[in-house]
């Protein structure tokens, strides 16, 4: 809880926020301010004005395929380790998406083309790449769904999301919109977002992060070979963590309670490991169908339960089993706002 700046000190910014905990879920708009606002204090316009005015962060699919706010600095990290996904080039996600791989090519090498600075609303980018390819059967992929033919344009660093026109998103051209910029070679890329990773969920294993990540298992297990890491016994496991972290394991802090937003990071990033931190019997509770995660009460860093909105802006909790008289307490004074 205290690297993910739920206890002790608050983040400097929500800049700071993103890169902690390696990136805020952003699926959901409100649940990624509230994530924020729990860490900063800041608020939703102050979020819109690091996106659309400083451009100090990016709102982008990034870690398995899902919408990310990510510092900006840091989005040619995520683009160089992001270009080893290579899906879109299987002919089993080309038939579910309704696409060949002829078509799939043709618009990532339109892009370039047809998106700058000025933002494009998805019908206004479908009808510039249909105008540039001649694909006019694109059009129901391009604008329908959640975006997943345009998922390997972002992880190719071609696009990312621009300020909202009402209702309608847009997209601009990450060049662009945050300045030109050089990758940097992927295995340091994949190296340093495996050392973030392990710094805000570690310990944890090569296999975990690349579930988190979506990336090929074999280069996981490669970085964290490259990597001085410390070895952690957990339950039996072999698990690796930062040597700056080890003594966080031991150390002694002061008790820690909070109401996690649904898709906060904390439970995000650790959907692989309910059972261990303390949702045990309780999983579906917490990750639910549709890819849904529950708004959650976390204390000394064990998930305890998940909560609603009550009458009177009281939260309605609902814990997992018996709890300690200590962890009954802290629950208790969550719900009253103490």
């Amino acid at each position: 809880m205290r690297r993910h700046h739920l206890a002790g000190d608050k983040a400097a910014d929500p800049v700071a926020v993103a890169r902690r905990v390696v990136g805020i879920h952003a699926q959901v708009a409100a649940s990624a301010v509230a994530a924020t606002r729990l860490r900063t204090k800041a608020t939703a316009e102050t979020i819109d004005s690091l996106l659309y005015e400083k451009r100090t962060l990016v709102r982008t699919w990034a870690a398995r395929g899902t919408l990310h706010l990510l510092p900006a600095a840091d989005f040619p990290l995520w683009t160089a380790a992001m270009s080893t996904r290579k899906r879109e080039t299987t002919n089993s996600w080309l038939k579910y998406n309704g696409v060949t791989a002829d078509q799939m090519a043709d618009i990532l090498a339109a892009l370039p083309d047809v998106l700058g600075a000025d933002p494009l609303t998805r019908e206004e980018l479908a009808d510039a790449i249909i105008a540039a390819t001649g694909h006019e059967d694109l059009r129901p992929p391009l604008t329908q769904g959640f975006g997943a033919i345009l998922k390997p344009a972002a992880f190719r660093g071609l696009l990312c999301s621009g300020p909202p026109r009402g209702r309608n998103v847009t997209f601009v051209a990450p060049r662009h919109w945050l300045g030109d910029w050089q990758p940097p070679d992927t295995d340091q890329a994949v190296d340093r977002l495996a050392t973030d990773h392990l710094g805000a969920f570690g310990p944890a294993t090569p296999d975990e992060f690349a579930r988190w990540f979506d990336l090929a298992p074999a280069l996981a297990k490669k970085s964290f070979k490259r990597l001085d890491l410390a070895e952690v016994d957990l339950d039996g496991e072999t698990t690796f963590l930062p040597h700056e972290h080890l003594p966080g394991l031991t150390g002694k802090h002061p008790a820690a309670a909070a109401l996690l937003p649904a898709f906060d990071p904390y439970v995000t990033g650790s959907t692989r490991q309910l059972e261990r931190i303390g949702a045990a019997g309780h999983k579906a509770a917490v990750s639910r169908p549709q890819g849904w995660i529950s708004a959650t009460v976390v204390v000394d860093g064990w998930i305890r339960g998940v909560w609603e909105p009550g009458d009177g802006g009281k939260p309605t909790i609902t814990t997992f089993g018996t709890l300690p008289a200590t962890v009954r307490k802290a629950v208790a004074d969550l719900s009253t706002g103490g």
